[in-house]
């Protein structure tokens, strides 16, 4: 791939696993309309975890939304490296710091003797190939395409429901932050897919399309294992611009605007005000569902709004549950001639560290 912007991150090298991290994974989310009249929104997560090559844990997590009928199919499964991961370093270490954690305690004890906590499953086998690029955890599968390994095609299988989805990217790769890194990980995102395939829910199958999101991150980071959080937004524009903005509780906030072709306005100076909570009766956790976002260097300000307010997902670990689900935005962007335009349009919205 030819440009200049990738000089930290190499393509289709980079879409593969990287062994000296101890933290990647491949995300991806899409809107689809299905041949029956369904509404649908899919979300995975391919995680990989590991201070050394040879003990690599591996863990995802994957939602099935009807947007019709407002309901969520939550899905988590990891592999034995991850039990023993958590049992050999990631819980003591959070334990070093938080002596006092009972939950974690217990965790720990389940763990130790081998039991599952709900609503988890186990792996039976979890590999990941880098020529060509492909992730298969258990019955769920993520294969890159093309020279390049930007598109790809995803199966994910679980009881009752089957999701298959072809991605094909309608924009350039995307180098969050300009450069790729713009933070402690690497991160490249294609914002903007056509997205095509089926959903098999209840044994009744509906051909669908729609657009998608794919973000690949990775690098040495331990912000998970000390409890830290983040509040994440991928938006798609109904004007075929997408924004991602993120906050992290260390760190500075940031704001990329995906303009049509594909190149990035990039900046730090973004507030976020939360309006409206959501308590979850399964966590205690107050979730904020509701936003004002302003990035005052692109004349930009926007309302966030969760689609529906029960989208937790539970997590194994010290961050207990994650808020992972679709979310609507409206806003208003100001013009160099001085006039404002309207803006609308929906995604995906991450909020973590809230339940720990």
């Amino acid at each position: 791939m030819n440009d200049e912007r990738l000089d930290r991150i190499s393509l289709p090298k980079d879409a593969g696993p990287h062994g000296d991290s101890n933290i990647e994974w491949w995300y991806f989310f899409s809107f689809l309309k299905g041949d029956r009249g369904g509404r649908y929104a899919v979300m995975a997560s391919f995680f990989r975890v590991g201070e050394l090559e040879i003990g690599k844990g591996h863990y995802i997590i994957h939602t099935l939304i009807d947007l019709n009928r407002k309901k969520r199919f939550n899905f988590s499964s990891f592999d034995s490296k991850v039990r023993l991961a958590m049992l050999a370093m990631y819980l003591p270490f959070y334990l070093v710091l938080h002596p006092a954690d009972k939950r974690i305690w217990r965790l720990y004890k389940q763990l130790l003797k081998g039991d599952i906590p709900a609503p988890h499953k186990m792996l039976e086998t979890a590999r990941i190939n880098q020529h060509p690029p492909e992730l298969t955890y258990g019955s769920h599968k993520l294969s890159f395409k093309g020279e390049e390994a930007i598109g790809f095609e995803v199966l994910l299988k679980e009881g009752n429901s089957e999701v298959g989805l072809e991605f094909t990217p309608m924009k350039p790769v995307a180098m969050i932050g300009g450069d790729g890194k713009p933070d402690d990980l690497y991160y490249y995102s294609t914002t903007r897919n056509s997205v095509n395939g089926r959903i098999n829910l209840s044994s009744v199958t509906e051909n669908v399309s729609g657009t998608g999101w794919f973000d690949h991150q990775w690098g040495r980071d331990y912000s998970l294992v000390k409890g830290a959080g983040w509040d994440w937004f991928g938006i798609q524009l109904s004007d075929g611009r997408e924004l991602l903005l993120n906050q992290m509780s260390s760190g500075k906030p940031m704001a990329n605007v995906i303009e049509k072709d594909g190149s990035i306005r990039f900046t730090r100076n973004i507030s976020f005000q939360k309006i409206k909570y959501w308590k979850s009766l399964k966590t205690n956790a107050r979730y904020p569902v509701e936003w004002e976002i302003r990035i005052p260097d692109f004349g930009i300000e926007l309302h966030v709004e969760a689609e529906f307010p029960n989208q937790e997902m539970l997590i194994i670990g010290p961050i207990q549950a994650i808020w992972e689900g679709t979310c609507k935005v409206i806003g208003r962007e100001k013009l160099s001639d001085g006039k404002s335009r309207p803006l609308h349009g929906r995604g995906f919205m991450e909020l973590v560290g809230y339940a720990n």
